[in-house]
């Protein structure tokens, strides 16, 4: 009996379009994303569409320009890439425990 392999479960920073231009200006590191959001949206899709293809499960980590900083100083991050990273992450690891719960 084979046995299968435990899902591999990331996040990805998600953003709407209503609220890109406040995040670029909230995060520390706004410059270094795409100027517009159809840009980022492009890239953000086929890095999610390569993750796909690689067997991984990607759950999107939507982002609010409200609730973000705080969710940062609450847990020591910097409102930047590792800030969102580590959010996203977070977002990940609640969507593979609820997995489990309702196994």
């Amino acid at each position: 009996m084979k046995t299968s392999e435990p899902l591999r479960i990331v996040g990805l920073a998600w953003y709407l379009e209503q609220d890109y231009d406040l995040l670029k200006s909230l995060f520390v590191d706004g410059d270094r994303l795409p100027a517009t959001f159809d840009k980022w949206e492009k890239k953000a899709e086929e890095l999610r569409k390569s993750r796909l293809a690689q067997g991984e499960v990607v759950v999107k980590a939507h982002i609010n320009p409200r609730a973000f900083p705080a969710w940062c100083a609450a847990h020591g991050k910097n409102v930047d890439a590792s800030g969102r990273m580590a959010y996203a992450n977070s977002v990940a690891a609640e969507y593979a425990r609820n997995l489990q719960k309702n196994r």
